[in-house]
């Protein structure tokens, strides 16, 4: 499995981004109304990311050597869960990005007000469960073989 490249995390977040931007515009407009953000959608998404830190401590551990409860499927396993959070993370971290753009045309109403600050708050969220998926998957990566040819 390679790790997930710089590119393909970008091109992720700006594509939904863009497209979260066009269809959140186009229902405030039309429909008057902002798709709701749960004021616990960062803690969600925190846990998430602490969650995935513990267990790539634990992967770490294993790759070092030293004692821990970790095998090697359930390595790999988390290194699965570490690939599959850092592609949402910027998927989540462009969605939320586009929340805000759109809640900040009118700022000044609390409400628009409310939701930029929960929308910000969870973006925030999405971007360390990215940061903390790309260094979870560079802990899951086992050292090249000491062999130059197999027998």
């Amino acid at each position: 499995m390679r790790g997930t490249s710089w590119q393909t995390i970008v091109a992720t977040g700006v594509v939904v981004g863009a497209v979260s931007y066009l269809g959140l515009s186009v229902l405030e407009t039309r429909a008057g109304t902002v798709v709701p953000v749960a004021s616990q959608t960062w803690l969600v998404l925190a846990v998430v990311a602490v969650v995935l830190l513990l267990l790539g401590r634990s992967v770490r551990r294993l790759a070092e050597g030293r004692t821990t409860g970790m095998d090697h499927l359930r390595a790999a396993r988390v290194a699965m869960f570490a690939k599959a959070c850092s592609l949402c993370g910027a998927a989540f971290t462009g969605y939320f990005a586009a929340q805000v753009a759109v809640a900040w045309t009118n700022i000044s109403a609390p409400a628009l007000r409310d939701h930029a600050v929960w929308s910000g708050a969870a973006g925030v969220a999405a971007l360390a469960l990215l940061t903390v998926a790309l260094v979870v998957e560079h802990w899951c990566r086992l050292p090249p073989d000491d062999d130059p040819e197999p027998a």
